[in-house]
């Protein structure tokens, strides 16, 4: 199933001039190009898009993301909208983090069913 997911993004700007309204262009130009270049090498990312308000430093993301579950749905929308954001420079410093408890997990071999 595809779910057609949207998040609205507002920036700020490290530069301590607030950067200019065509650095945000560009930026949010990246963003779109990013999503893009995910979409052709992942056929569940269906048609992203983005809307922006370049005044207001606003960036709407909208993205259908074929998954089993809303929940699949709305994690690898995040997971791909993360990566779109890096890839153009952003960072997303205050997204949650997860750290793994186990230091040393137990690696064990599998068996795929009919090999």
């Amino acid at each position: 199933m595809i779910y057609h997911l949207a998040a609205d993004l507002t920036f700020d700007c490290a530069d301590p001039d607030g950067g200019t309204d065509e650095d945000f262009d560009q930026f949010t130009d990246a963003i779109a190009d990013e999503l893009l270049d995910l979409a052709e090498v992942d056929p569940g990312i269906v048609d992203p898009d983005v809307t922006v308000r370049i005044a207001d430093r606003w960036v709407s993301v909208l993205m259908g993301i074929e998954a089993d579950s809303e929940d699949d749905a709305f994690r690898l929308f995040a997971a791909n909208l993360r990566a779109a954001l890096h890839a153009a420079g952003c960072g997303t410093a205050e997204w949650p983090t997860f750290k793994p408890r186990t230091r040393d997990p137990k690696v064990r071999r599998t068996q795929f069913a009919g090999a």
